[in-house]
Parts: structure tokens; sequence; C-alpha cells
């Protein structure tokens, strides 16, 4: 009040001051007592109008650009509290006290935002939110990878992601909405629910494969070493030696299915390091060259960039990338024009493409080749494909057959960095 009360005495003062100015001004007019005195007491007191308009609009200029600043966001404002009038410092210091104030307010809500942002980065699920106009507001990068696809601003860029077969198939979703003030947001949870049938069906066939190798193992180690016996009896014929024989072949062969079913079962975490992956593509091509020319078959290897370097088990993911190579050749046999291409970037996370124009996996068949001992061939044990997914798994990522078709099959590797 007493600030208040101080600004009335001084408008006050100035009003009586002009009044007293003109007044006493036209009154030498009309009076005829001094034409010139009066005219100069009527200009004096219009300078007294102009310098109280002035001092008001001071006032309001600095509430003005205070009020800008708070709109702009900008907290280095700052008013002098010095070498001012008693009433410019009582109003300079109170606005820089609610400067102060608002400064402190907004940087806790920074804070609370950057921490509630990166909290929402933390979660395995996708999450995304967009108000009534579509825009979209966040959209955590688990979302963005799920979806694969770049940052959206709008919600309806990503609805023919979501209709995709492939997607749906994969992906459980969940909307709900919430008022926020006068605006309703909408909130879209997505969770990747083949990785969850994944690490069931991993434990199971993990624990399937420990009882089977163990039970295989005694039974089978046992028949080998009697049959080498037997066979060696000086009184047995010829016709019990070829059938001992026989029996022990097979469960040699046997005992080497097991062997590799253990590698399946058994198989030890990644021991990164960082490697050149580029490096160990050109090492694969190299290797598979001669194959690939008796066979004509063109390969070719693009990366993006030249040189790609990432964290992880060299070992593995060699005997990973061999592994689908040599598929895509098999596929290939009796091809006169086959080709296969691989297809290497870096940006946030690796991505190898490995395409081949055989004949393609019939759509009924291709969610169950990564299934253990599921194989197309006749010969094949039906492992090395669940056995790269399963790496591909262990260092975080994801194996998937993206496209295949007559003509072109496309396996899809996703790896963080």
């Amino acid at each position: 009040m007493i600030f208040s009360r101080h600004i009335y005495w001084i408008i006050l003062l100035h009003i009586v001051l002009i009044l007293a100015t003109s007044g006493t001004g036209i009154w030498l007019i009309i009076s005829q007592r001094g034409y010139t005195i009066g005219t100069l007491l009527i200009i004096c007191s219009l300078f007294q109008i102009g310098g109280l308009v002035k001092k008001l609009n001071s006032f309001n200029q600095k509430l003005r650009l205070f009020f800008d600043a708070i709109e702009d966001k900008d907290n280095m404002l700052y008013f002098p509290e010095r070498n001012v009038s008693k009433e410019q410092e009582k109003l300079n210091r109170s606005l820089n006290r609610i400067n102060l104030l608002l400064s402190k307010t907004q940087s806790a809500y920074s804070k609370q935002e950057h921490f509630y942002r990166s909290l929402l980065e933390e979660v395995p699920s996708g999450v995304l939110a967009w108000d009534s106009s579509g825009k979209i507001i966040t959209a955590n990068s688990a979302a963005l990878s799920l979806l694969d696809c770049p940052q959206p601003s709008q919600y309806h860029q990503l609805e023919s992601l979501l209709q995709a077969q492939d997607k749906k198939s994969r992906l459980s979703l969940s909307q709900s909405q919430m008022k926020l003030q006068d605006e309703t947001i909408s909130i879209l949870s997505i969770k990747d629910i083949g990785d969850e049938l994944s690490d069931q069906e991993s434990e199971s066939w993990n624990k399937l494969s420990h009882v089977l190798t163990h039970e295989i193992m005694n039974t089978i180690a046992p028949i080998i070493s009697l049959s080498q016996t037997l066979s060696t009896y000086p009184d047995i014929n010829e016709k019990a030696i070829r059938g001992l024989r026989i029996i022990q072949a097979q469960s040699e062969r046997l005992l080497e299915f097991t062997e590799s079913f253990r590698h399946l079962s058994y198989l030890p975490q990644p021991e990164k390091k960082l490697f050149s992956l580029t490096a160990t593509l050109q090492n694969l091509q190299e290797l598979l060259s001669g194959d690939c020319k008796e066979n004509h078959i063109t390969f070719t290897l693009t990366c993006q960039p030249e040189s790609i370097d990432m964290n992880g088990d060299k070992n593995q993911l060699s005997q990973v990338l061999l592994n689908l190579l040599k598929n895509s050749m098999q596929a290939l046999e009796g091809k006169a024009d086959g080709t296969i291409s691989i297809h290497a970037q870096q940006d946030d996370r690796i991505s190898i493409d490995i395409t081949d124009n055989g004949p393609g996996i019939l759509p009924e068949l291709q969610e169950k080749v990564f299934i253990p001992f599921f194989t197309t061939k006749s010969e094949g044990t039906g492992i090395g494909l669940s056995l790269c997914k399963q790496i591909i798994r262990n260092h975080g990522g994801h194996l998937a057959i993206q496209e295949s078709q007559p003509g072109k099959t496309v396996f899809h590797i996703d790896i963080p960095l």
C-alpha cells in the first residue's frame, strides 16, 4: 500500500501543477494581462502533461517488456535496482523477484520433464502420445524401433504401419485417453508379443534340450562301446559284425547330431568386443567366392558407411552370417542367374539384410523356420536358423524374414549399437 500511495501522491502532484500552470496561463490570456506569459504557462503545462505521460508509460513499458519476456521464456531479463527513483526501485525489485521465481519454477519443470522423458526411454514397451489434432507429442525409441520408422509428426503417418499384417500379428496395441486441462491426449502402448513368445518358447526348448541331451548321450555311449566290444569277439560271424558296425555307425551319427543339438541348449553368452563388421563381411565374401563362382551366383556387398564397427561376439555373429549365406546358396541350387546381396547399414542401430533371388519360403512356413528341428531339407537338422536367432537375441537384436516371395527373400538382422 505504501508503494501505491506514493505513486498516487506523485500523480496527484503532477495533476495539480498542470492545472495550476494551465489555469494561470488561461486566466492571464482571458484577462488580457499577459498574453506572452499566459502562452508560455500553457506551453509549460503541455510539457508537464508530456512528462507525466512519459513517466506513466515507463511503468507500462517495463510491465510489457516483463510479460513479453515471460511469454518468450526469457529468464535473463534484469531491471536495475540502483540509481533509479524510489518507486522505480521498488517496481524493479518486485519484477526481478517474480522473474527469479518463474526461472526456478521453469528449471524445476525442465528437470521433471527430462526425468519423465528419460524414464519413458527406459520402458521396454513403445509409447506414443498425440493431441486432438493428431500431432505427435512424444514417441519413445522403443516405439520407433518396434514400428521401424523415423520420428513421425502426425498420427496418420503411423496408421498404415499399424495395420500392416506382419506388425498386427507381432505387436499388441493398447490405446487410452486422458484429459489434460481442456485438451484430450491419446496414448498408444505398443508391446512386442513376438519377443515374449520367443522367450517362452526358447526357455521351453532349452529345458527340453537339456533333458534330451542328457538321456540320449547316456543311452548312446554304452551302445557304441558295446557294439565295438562285440565286433572284436573271435567267434562272431561276419553277418553279425556287419550288423554291429551298422549299429555303431548309426549310433555315432546320432551322437554327432546330439553334439550339434547341445550347441542350441548350451549356447554361451556372447563375449562382446569392438570389431570391424565390414572386414568380417568382406572375409565371408572372399570365403564363399569360389562356391559362388562354381554355382554361377553373383555376390554383392554394400556397407553404409563404408567402414562399420560394432560391439559384439565376432565368432558367433560370423557363424550367423555364414549360416544365412549358405542357406541362400542352397536356395539357389540349379539356378543359372542366382544373386546374393548383403546390405549393412549403421545409424542408431546396426541392420544387415541378406537377399537372394531364390524360390522364396511359403507364407505358412515362414513362422516355422526358426523353430528347433523344423526343416525343409532332406538332410537338415533344423537347428541352424533357431541357433542363429538365439545368437542374435543374446546380442539384444532381432532376426526375421523381412520379405519372401518367388524371386526375392530377405533375412533382416537388427542389433543395437
